[in-house]
């Protein structure tokens, strides 16, 4: 039955436009502005319908004219001049847009497919994570399928022909699938082959919008009427050993020391030391390894347990005096880098950051001043109590939102004598203030809290979502103590958690293998650097020296590390499969040894290719009738013998292709 269908040749070229267009949308993601979307989807859809009714073009070209350069002058306008990446996506968009409303021919569909990979171009400025790979990777497919496609649809336009067959359209599908999968293996070799760049060739633009969960260097709670959580990764980590309860995880990135009343500043009491490490810190037996893969984005901090005291970060940074890590800018790309940490040994607080420590804002409302004497009396520790009991009771809740009364936001003393509702910066915020004010030294601690684990690749997720905010206090003979006034019950996305989602210790079944593959895109592919691909092809040599007989002058290779070796084994499996499709189709191509009706079908496959649509023995006098007078008979003459004679061969198949090239050339000169 499907080998009655007939498409619509006219349709073809569109529908596979559209679905190129599709894919390039997804790739650019937030930057394809809403308007300019909207206007290549009714235009794309006009293109549809102006091709199934043979209504194409849409518009005179005047007007196809002007209208772009309006769409253009509004890209400008409303995208902003020096807004480049938006400029750019949409200005992609409405071109693509327009070729929609004139897509008709094989010149139409070249400049399609090229704006669609200038739009991928764009894309990777944007992104560079694995699904950017599968999508350009679909649009490099359908582009490949509609240029094979559309000069086959012309030439039936042009012979006046309504359609063409379904095994025509399915053998090009077939065709390009193999192709492009012949190709990937080529493309992989010539990857690991060329020589790297030990930096990125473009910077990752920032992520837009700020009304989301994520890391934050200040604290400024007030400006915030309403958070909304965000699942994106802000990094993944393996850690050795492994931690007993994510509950335990927290990730320092940024330490405040100067409250302004409205916001926490980081303002350390010393100045940093290039290249420091904590001193005093931890042992090969104490310390926690931790190989950290950091998600791009518009911070320089770098993040860890505890505190660090040995570093290992390929890019230049710096060690503050308090152990906060930061680099000189934001990373372009992916970053991998590792650290050990430990708990800091008790030392003597300096009298700069003591007074650092005790700051509270001078116009702090004599309210809040006699709320903090509530707390006061006894040891820091005892005061310390007071305060985490105070903080973790029933009056207080979690809400990512301000509450009513506060359409525009609350102040801290709002929270702290009034509502006793918001999220974790007011709790971080509140205590360390109580805390100062008590005469306890305090500072606020901006990072992540928890963990999602992937047992597939042994690592943990950090998610924007788990973004939080804690207190560090400093108690006699212990030092910098962690103290956290968020109680877990009651902030939603935390384990425990009665109100609101739980967040899962581990990483759900359906996920842990699509994270792990972007896990792994990373690894193999964007973390590629000179470094990597000088030790791959070294542990490649190294399987191939293993498989040589030993000898006494056989050198010794150094045992590569398993990723490696799973990488060559892989490159080697990928080569054989390479060679053995080759040869395969090769057989196919040049056959030896073939029975009569292998030559039969060829020849019948051939004919089909100049406009024989019923291949029915006997039914070939209409497409003879068709064809001019001085080819005729030549053409017939070796169609005949190869699909009615006795001893159809190789020979006659070679024959028979010259002649029907040398009808296609007529027919051409002809048309």
């Amino acid at each position: 039955m499907m080998s009655g269908l007939r498409l619509p040749t006219r349709c073809v070229g569109s529908l596979l436009a559209g679905l190129m267009g599709v894919f390039m949308l997804l790739a650019l993601g937030s930057e394809a502005a809403l308007w300019a979307t909207g206007v290549w989807v009714v235009a794309t859809g006009l293109g549809l319908y102006g091709a199934w009714q043979g209504r194409l073009p849409w518009f005179s070209a005047v007007q196809r004219l002007l209208l772009v350069l309006f769409l253009l002058v509004l890209v400008l306008l409303l995208a902003g001049w020096g807004n480049w990446l938006a400029m750019a996506s949409q200005a992609v968009l409405v071109l693509l847009a327009i070729k929609a409303l004139e897509m008709r021919s094989q010149r139409d569909f070249y400049q399609v497919a090229a704006l669609v990979l200038l739009g991928m171009g764009v894309a990777a400025w944007l992104r560079v994570d694995i699904l950017l790979g599968i999508f350009l990777l679909a649009a490099l497919y359908l582009s490949l399928l509609g240029l094979l496609w559309q000069p086959l649809a012309d030439a039936a336009v042009e012979r006046t022909t309504e359609g063409l067959r379904w095994r025509d359209f399915r053998y090009m599908l077939v065709f390009s699938l193999v192709f492009l999968l012949m190709l990937l293996p080529v493309a992989a070799i010539f990857f690991l082959m060329l020589p790297r760049t030990p930096t990125p060739l473009w910077a990752w633009a920032p992520p837009q919008g700020a009304a989301h969960s994520g890391f934050s260097a200040d604290l400024s709670p007030d400006r915030i009427t309403r958070l909304a959580l965000d699942s994106a990764t802000a990094f993944r980590a393996q850690i050795s050993p492994q931690p007993a309860d994510p509950e335990h995880l927290y990730w320092v990135g940024a330490i405040l020391w100067r409250d302004e009343g409205r916001n926490w500043l980081p303002d350390p009491p010393a100045a940093g030391v290039r290249g420091a490490v904590s001193a005093g810190v931890g042992t090969r037996t104490t310390g926690v390894r931790q190989e950290i893969v950091l998600s791009p984005d518009n911070s320089d901090y770098l993040f860890a347990l505890a505190t660090p005291y040995r570093l290992n970060i390929p890019v230049t940074y710096r060690q503050q005096a308090d152990g906060v890590l930061r680099m000189n800018k934001a990373p372009g790309l992916p970053m991998r880098y590792i650290v050990w940490s430990a708990p800091a040994a008790p030392r003597v607080l300096s009298a700069a950051e003591r007074a650092a420590a005790l700051q509270v804002p001078a116009d702090t409302s004599p309210e809040l001043r006699a709320l903090a004497t509530r707390f006061a009396g006894g040891s820091d520790t005892v005061v310390v109590q007071r305060l985490l009991h105070w903080f973790h009771g029933p009056s207080f809740r979690y809400s990512l939102q301000a509450p009513a009364g506060y359409p525009h936001g609350q102040s801290m003393a709002d929270f702290l004598l009034h509502t006793h509702t918001g999220f974790c910066e007011y709790y971080a915020g509140g205590l360390a203030l109580l805390l100062r004010m008590d005469g306890i030294p305090a500072r606020v601690v901006t990072g992540y809290h928890g963990g999602e684990y992937n047992p597939v690749g042994n690592y943990w997720i950090v998610r924007q979502s788990m973004a939080h905010a804690w207190v560090q206090a400093w108690l006699p003979r212990r030092g910098w103590v962690r103290l956290d006034a968020t109680s877990a019950l009651t902030v939603p996305g935390q384990r425990g958690s009665d109100t609101g989602t739980v967040a899962p210790a581990v990483v759900p079944g359906v996920q842990q293998l699509w994270d792990w593959l972007q896990w792994q895109w990373i690894n193999m592919v964007i973390d590629l650097t000179p470094a990597k691909q000088r030790a791959l092809w070294a542990s490649a040599g190294a399987q191939i020296m293993q498989m040589v007989p030993s000898s006494t002058d056989t050198p010794h290779w150094p045992k590569a590390p398993v990723w490696h070796r799973y990488a060559a084994l892989a490159y080697w499996l990928v080569g054989v499969g390479v060679s053995l499709l080759t040869a395969w189709m090769l057989w196919r191509r040049y056959p030896t040894g073939k029975d009569a009706g292998y030559w039969r079908q060829r020849a019948v496959r051939a004919l089909r290719t100049v406009g024989l649509k019923d291949d029915r023995p006997g039914m070939e006098r209409l497409f003879w009738q068709r064809l001019p007078v001085d080819q005729r008979e030549s053409v017939r003459e070796i169609y005949v013998a190869q699909r009615y004679g006795p001893t159809p061969d190789a020979d006659g198949d070679r024959r028979l292709s010259a002649a029907l090239a040398t009808l296609r050339q007529v027919l051409r000169e002809v048309s």
